[in-house]
């Protein structure tokens, strides 16, 4: 029925994949590397390693490694929502409506079959909890999310009245409080996710409201973060072999891998800048994959799949001797984004599009309704 819909309606969805052919290619290709890197650190943290702090070995060290990208990745995210959306107005009930969709969609559908097919047992409690997915935090990263794109027009007005010294002051002191302060003593002065989103887009939003140092080029930023990626790996190789002969070392050797933490906050930053400067063009193989990157971290993530793959079907454990583990896991991740990168492609043209219109109706009532409030 649906690719009837699609073939009687071949301009709507051509609208649809233009919207990512239009913009720049330069911070979509930014996206599809940040997922890669979530996915890299979803391998290494929810694989079931279990490594010795007695001892030094090439797959302790690179699982290590690629578990830095999760929290670059992250914050890469939301640097790019803020640079984008903060002179936004209003927000769009559609855009709403159609991300809150994708969620419940991922959400519900891979309950139903994880339970159909009997790897999870029906529950009333987990069928309300994967059917509220966004109330139930089913993805930490989603529900914040979320709940800062409802935030964006007030924090947008904040942000725009902002004379640029006092923004500067205000920047300066949340970079203080929630990340210096954090990254030297592990005490967080109160600051949760939606919180950190929150700082982070403001950097973004005043690097799009007044500008950054041009002079420097795409080469120099990215240089200079990979620079800063090998001496926070290197404080992690320090603290491993200290870790041989002081355990507390060995067991907090990834302590600056946190998305708060100063070396992150400079690696996702550089990057950022590198990213924005760079001159690509316009492409759309870049664009229309970049475009499924949210779905493929909803599918991949789910509180059901992620076990399931990286300890069921991929086996990742079994190989932490094994020599084949660094092509094996550079496969497996590539993997897991070509397939979750199908599927949401899938639905986005099938699904989504058959609803577009349905959604659309439904929006523009809810404005009217919002309007006379």
């Amino acid at each position: 029925m649906e690719i009837f819909y699609i073939m009687k309606h071949k301009d709507k969805v051509s609208n649809i994949a233009d919207k990512f052919i239009r913009r720049k290619s330069n911070m979509e290709l930014l996206r599809v590397i940040s997922m890669l890197m979530i996915i890299a650190h979803h391998f290494s943290v929810h694989g079931g390693f279990e490594f010795s702090t007695n001892s030094l070995t090439v797959n302790r060290l690179w699982i290590q490694f690629i578990q830095m990208g999760g929290k670059i990745g992250v914050n890469i995210f939301v640097l790019i929502s803020g640079y984008f959306s903060v002179t936004a107005k209003s927000i769009k009930i559609s855009k709403i409506l159609k991300l809150w969709m994708q969620i419940l969609t991922y959400s519900g559908v891979i309950f139903i079959i994880f339970v159909i097919t009997g790897i999870e047992q029906f529950e009333i409690k987990e069928l309300i909890k994967n059917f509220l997915p966004i109330i139930f935090s089913q993805w930490w990263f989603v529900t914040t999310y979320f709940v800062l794109y409802l935030m964006q027009p007030y924090i947008n007005i904040l942000l725009c009245s902002l004379e640029k010294r006092k923004y500067q002051r205000l920047l300066l002191l949340l970079i203080l409080g929630w990340c210096i302060i954090p990254t030297f003593t592990g005490r967080t002065l109160e600051c949760n996710a939606l919180l950190w989103f929150i700082f982070l887009y403001s950097c973004a939003g005043y690097i799009k409201l007044h500008g950054f140092n041009t002079e420097i080029k795409t080469k120099s930023y990215i240089s200079t973060a990979l620079i800063a990626v090998l001496f926070t790996f290197l404080l992690t190789v320090i603290f491993d072999i200290v870790g041989t002969k002081i355990a507390f070392f060995g067991e907090h050797a990834t302590y600056f891998y946190e998305m708060h933490s100063l070396p992150i906050v400079i690696i996702s930053s550089l990057l950022f800048l590198g990213f924005l400067k760079l001159n690509i063009g316009f492409n759309k193989i870049i664009n229309v994959i970049s475009s499924a990157t949210f779905g493929v971290y909803l599918i991949h993530d789910n509180s059901y799949v992620r076990s399931f793959l990286w300890e069921d079907v991929f086996m990742n454990a079994s190989y932490y001797e094994s020599n084949l583990l660094i092509p094996y896991s550079i496969l497996v991740i590539v993997l897991v984004f070509v397939v979750c990168t199908v599927i949401e492609l899938a639905r986005s043209y099938t699904f989504e599009v058959f609803f577009s219109k349905r959604i659309d109706t439904i929006a523009k009532k809810m404005e009217f309704i919002i309007d006379k409030i």
